[in-house]
């Protein structure tokens, strides 16, 4: 994604949407539902976890692909 730099607000473009538009709070709540129907059967564990190596970790999450990548 290309990242543009503007030396002043002024040579800014305007907003590609208004601030004030109720169809923003209608956006955010459907994709807020997306992202609850997503990740509603994903388990979250709560709390932190420490591990002794990235292989100890990536058998805790299941990430049974990067379990075997990894080159010493």
């Amino acid at each position: 994604m290309p990242v543009t730099r503007y030396r002043s607000v002024e040579s800014m473009p305007p907003p590609w949407r208004n601030a004030n538009d109720p169809g923003n709070l209608r956006n955010v709540a459907m994709m807020m539902d997306f992202y609850v129907r997503m990740t509603a059967d994903a388990e979250r564990a709560r709390g932190v976890r420490k591990y002794k190596s990235i292989e100890e970790a990536y058998s805790d999450r299941g990430d049974s692909f990067r379990m075997g990548c990894r080159k010493e």
